[in-house]
């Protein structure tokens, strides 16, 4: 049987270290770490939309079938240009030997300022795809930023606009292969957020769920903590 070596980065989400696993011959490398416990992130449950279970194939990677457009897509959008680069729910394990690495930062991660204990602030697989179509009209936006302000009927509400430059006090979540910028201020409001895209008749608009919010407006765009 061949194997797997696998070199994790020092990411609290992942096992740090040198790691020799068996390979299984017709699974992916995603389904063999993660029977390993190796906790590579999934956010979109293996489909190849995500961007979030990137590897860098440092030894074997000739004997991998080339990535298809889907996938060079997504490596693309996630920004993984390293050579080598595949994502792991897409490459399936032949009969020779491989050996990858998982960078630290292939997980979820809080960017400029790493803050421990934050909960992450996530988007539904629909929010993901009417944010990223937004994105795509706008090419210098790094990220898309949410927030709050004291407002609504409620004593705050959320504000969510494109992030063209990213700044020291805030903290980044990826989640889909998109950005989402938060500032120092308003994290302890929204940090554990799920973004969904709701459909109110011929009216779609983004949902909130907030484990933070004590109450919420009907309208849904205000809360309070």
């Amino acid at each position: 049987m061949s194997s797997l070596t696998v070199r994790c980065g020092h990411d609290h989400f992942l096992r740090p270290g040198l790691i020799s696993l068996p390979l299984v011959e017709g699974e992916t490398l995603l389904d063999q770490l993660l029977r390993h416990d190796v906790d590579l992130p999934h956010e979109c449950e293996a489909v190849g939309a995500c961007g979030t279970c990137v590897i860098v194939v440092r030894e074997g990677f000739e004997s991998l079938s080339p990535p298809d457009e889907d996938e060079r897509d997504v490596l693309d959008k996630s920004r993984a240009v390293e050579p080598g680069s595949r994502l792991a729910c897409k490459v399936t394990a032949g009969g020779v030997d491989l050996a990858i690495e998982i960078a630290g930062g292939a997980a979820p991660r809080t960017g400029a300022a790493s803050r421990a204990g934050v909960l992450p602030v996530a988007l539904s697989a629909r929010a993901a795809r009417h944010i990223a179509a937004h994105l795509a009209t706008r090419g210098a936006a790094a990220a898309v930023r949410l927030g709050v302000r004291p407002a609504g009927c409620s004593g705050f509400r959320y504000r969510l606009d494109y992030a063209d430059a990213i700044e020291a006090r805030d903290t980044v979540f990826e989640s889909r292969g998109i950005r989402i910028v938060v500032d120092l201020e308003s994290l302890p409001y929204i940090q554990g957020t799920t973004l969904d895209l709701a459909q109110d008749g011929l009216t779609r608009k983004l949902r909130f769920d907030n484990p933070n919010a004590r109450r919420t407006c009907g309208c849904g765009e205000s809360f309070g903590a």
